[in-house]
This record gives structure tokens, C-alpha cells and sequence, in this order.
């Protein structure tokens, strides 16, 4: 996730407990396995893995994607915004059967292959009865209709050709926004292409109340809310997920 601040780590490893948590973090630190990243007072430590930690995990792999940070991300608080989203997916799953079988970021899709259409992430659920994959957008403060219709017409393009989305085909778009009134308003806007149930909108905030995995999703041209699950078992494919290089 390359960044996370003190509150992810407890909700994803410690029950919620900063205690355990912080307690956790000084031996990390200590060690020189991950680094401390200090914005201000009024801000929670942001946290990444340092060069040790770096060595302890990619011991005998290739994985390119692992990476020492020179900085803080420009878009910090844009990441943080995903990884959330990965959280409560991560966390939501289990408890309702689900697994989360694969995940690229957004920075892993694009060492790959160029492509007009970079989701912020891409990834695929597997319940007993369903396989789903989703391309997931977050948009932080961006405020722009324009701008999101411009690449929601992107993903439309890609819907209409049967053109796979880097290496997969079938793919509903999640998009989760800070503000309820955007997301109202780029639904109005997503209301006019068509899509229908291909796009499905939830608010940041219900995410973390709720849980990514919770009916908190409203299509583009509806009131109704769904579950991830919901939307697997009414769209879901085993034959249309390709693996990558398929």
C-alpha cells in the first residue's frame, strides 16, 4: 500500500487498539524496518517500509513492485483515500464469505503497459457462488464533472469494443467519493451514458461507517443499494476474468 498512517494499521492488525499498535511500530523502528513520515502535530505519523524491510521482504523474489519511497506521495491523501477502501475490503470479506484474490494499484498497471484508461485499482472477489472483478476509482477533492465523465466514457469504450481492461474482461467501476453531493453529482452525470448498472457510486464515509463489502453501492440510474456480493452473483463470471498476460 506503500503508505498507511497509525489509524489503518490498528484497524487492519490490532482490533482498533493505537495502544498495540504504536507499541508495535517503535520495535518495527527500531529495527530500521519501516520509516516514520511526520507531516505536522495536528496529522497522524504516515508510515512506509525502510530499506531492511525492503530486503526482508523481497528476499529470493522479483517482485518489481516493491519500492523504497524518496518521499511522501504527491497524493497522499488520495492514497490514503484507496487504501481505505482496500481495508475495509480486506477486513469486510471474511465475514461474508468472500476472498480477495487479487489486487493492482495503480503504480503496478502502468509498470506494465501504457493504457489510455489507469484505474485506481484493479481487483477481483471470489465468493463460493460468484467471481467479480472491479476497477475501482477514488476521487479525493477533484470536483470536476467534466473530468469524471471524461473517463467514465473511457471505461465506456472499453465495455462497448470487448476491449479487456489490462487483462480483464467484464469489470463493473466502483467509484468512491469524500462528498455525498458529488457523488450525487457524478451520478447525474454518469446517469446520461448509459451504463447502467456497469457503475456503481458509494460515499468515503459510509465505506469506513459500513464497510466497502456492506449494500452501500447505488447504480447510476437508481435509489436501490447493493453489496458486493449483490452485484457478483447478478453480473459475475468465471470465464470473463483473465489473468494478466491471458
Amino acid at each position: 500500500m506503500r503508505f498507511l498512517i497509525t489509524a489503518q494499521l490498528a484497524q487492519l492488525f490490532f482490533g482498533g487498539s493505537r495502544w498495540a499498535t504504536n507499541k508495535r511500530l517503535r520495535k518495527l523502528l527500531d529495527r530500521g524496518l519501516v520509516r516514520v513520515w511526520v507531516r505536522d502535530l495536528a496529522r497522524e505519523n504516515v508510515y512506509s517500509l525502510d530499506r531492511s524491510g525492503l530486503r526482508l521482504l523481497t528476499a529470493g523474489s522479483e517482485d518489481a513492485a516493491w519500492s523504497l519511497p524518496r518521499g511522501l506521495d504527491g497524493n497522499l491523501d488520495h492514497l490514503l483515500a484507496i487504501n481505505d477502501v482496500r481495508i475495509s475490503l480486506a477486513l469486510g470479506l471474511d465475514g461474508e464469505g468472500g476472498e480477495l484474490r487479487s489486487w493492482r494499484s495503480d503504480w503496478e498497471l502502468r509498470a506494465h503497459v501504457r493504457a489510455k484508461v489507469v484505474p485506481d485499482a484493479l481487483f477481483i472477489v471470489q465468493w463460493d457462488d460468484a467471481e467479480q472483478a472491479f476497477a475501482l476509482e477514488v476521487d479525493n477533492a477533484t470536483r470536476s464533472p467534466r473530468r469524471f465523465l471524461a473517463k467514465i466514457l473511457r471505461y465506456k469504450t472499453l465495455s462497448v469494443r470487448r476491449v479487456p481492461l489490462h487483462g480483464v474482461t467484464d469489470f463493473l467501476t466502483l467509484v468512491v467519493g469524500r462528498d455525498d453531493r458529488w457523488i450525487e453529482r457524478y451520478r447525474d452525470a454518469a446517469s446520461h451514458t448509459r451504463l447502467g448498472f456497469r457503475i456503481l457510486f458509494a460515499a468515503l464515509p459510509d465505506v469506513g461507517r459500513e464497510g466497502a463489502c456492506k449494500s452501500i453501492w447505488k447504480s447510476a440510474d437508481g435509489e436501490n443499494r447493493y453489496s458486493l456480493h449483490d452485484l457478483a452473483r447478478s453480473f459475475g463470471t468465471r470465464s470473463g476474468v483473465l489473468e494478466q498476460g491471458d
